[in-house]
């Protein structure tokens, strides 16, 4: 296969990579995967197809990263610790994975003779906006360390930007949908889960407006990023991808609707009190404008992915998928200890 046709991704074997790598070689691009797979799911079996080369190691590890860039001609950037919780369980780890090693990745990258990279971004980076709409010419206010490492990894891949060496950043609003590494830590990938585990829904807060986005379009997105010739006006720049703007209080609402009709059950919602400030509306006309993308898939699918794949059994083998490991990433690193540790085997 031609060297245009060569992709890596970073944490390839997670949540988004599980059914983003599957797409890739669907549409003839040969597949590199790097990722330490610390986190267990069924990703695995999806990463013995054809066209894919897995690379079990630690994006810490320089000597491996630039091994692995060899022969690339796209960089999809999706390792990452992600989410708040899991950030500030180990601050000094979720750092050194984070922001610490980006330079090296993405310089790295570039030395090699890669053209493009796409770095899995946020939209959190916005923090708490009150504009009826946030599109990306807002300033980011990030409130929390993960929020500011997200922008802080923007700010060093766009100073790389040349004519040789095509970037862009897509800033994702809260993923919803199944996935073969399945997370139920998600906004409305949660709030299903408690509709169909214990048939009530907790809402804390309630007030914040949390954009979200399909994990299938959002990997349409990104197979659109590997797929264009030129990002011609987007180089060098951050996209929103977000397709509805609703609150918690609404999103739970839109839950309880598909689950109700689907099972024919009547979920209760409860109302906590939260400390959780961020809220922010996601415009994503850019990418409706310069790439002709357009949504396909709403949060009513997601509810529906998940309420399927409970009613096929596919969750059967967890005792209480609220508290399983698997699909929680706090969880997981909770049970393992926290304990990974740099390739030279230092604590970070």
């Amino acid at each position: 296969m031609s060297e245009c046709k060569n992709v890596l991704v970073t944490g390839g074997a997670g949540y988004i990579g599980a059914r983003l790598i599957p797409k890739l070689v669907a549409e003839g691009y040969s597949v590199r995967v790097l990722d330490a797979q610390f986190f267990a799911g069924g990703s695995q079996r999806f990463l013995n197809q054809r066209r894919i080369e897995t690379v079990r190691g630690d994006i810490r590890d320089d000597a491996l990263v630039e091994d692995a860039l060899r022969g690339v001609h796209t960089v999809i950037h999706l390792a990452a610790v992600a989410n708040d919780p899991s950030f500030n369980s180990d601050p000094a780890v979720s750092r050194s994975i984070n922001i610490d090693c980006l330079p090296h990745l993405m310089c790295t990258a570039k030395r090699s003779g890669c053209r493009r990279f796409i770095y899995a971004s946020s939209a959190s980076v916005y923090g708490v906006n009150a504009d009826p709409v946030v599109d990306e010419a807002q300033p980011c206010v990030p409130v929390t360390d993960y929020n500011r490492y997200k922008a802080q990894g923007e700010a060093m891949l766009f100073e790389l930007d040349d004519s040789s060496f095509e970037t862009i950043a897509v800033r994702a609003a809260t993923v919803c949908g199944w996935s073969p590494r399945q997370r139920l830590d998600l906004t409305v990938n949660i709030l299903t889960a408690s509709a169909l585990a214990e048939g009530e829904i907790t809402v804390l807060g309630g007030h914040q407006y949390r954009p979200n986005v399909h994990i299938a379009d959002l990997c349409r997105l990104y197979a659109l990023l590997v797929k264009k010739e030129s990002l011609g006006a987007l180089c060098g720049r951050p996209i929103n991808v977000g397709n509805e703007n609703h609150t918690v209080a609404e999103l739970a609402e839109r839950v309880k609707t598909v689950v109700d009709r689907y099972l024919g059950t009547d979920v209760l919602i409860r109302i906590a009190p939260s400390d959780d400030i961020r809220s922010y509306r996601l415009d994503s006309a850019l990418i409706r404008r310069e790439l002709g993308f357009e949504f396909a898939y709403s949060i009513r699918d997601a509810v529906l992915e998940l309420c399927e794949r409970w009613q096929s059994g596919w969750f059967n083998d967890s005792p209480n998928v609220l508290t399983d490991p698997r699909y929680h990433n706090l969880l997981n690193m909770r049970s393992l200890n926290w304990s990974y540790r740099s390739p030279a085997g230092r604590a970070c």
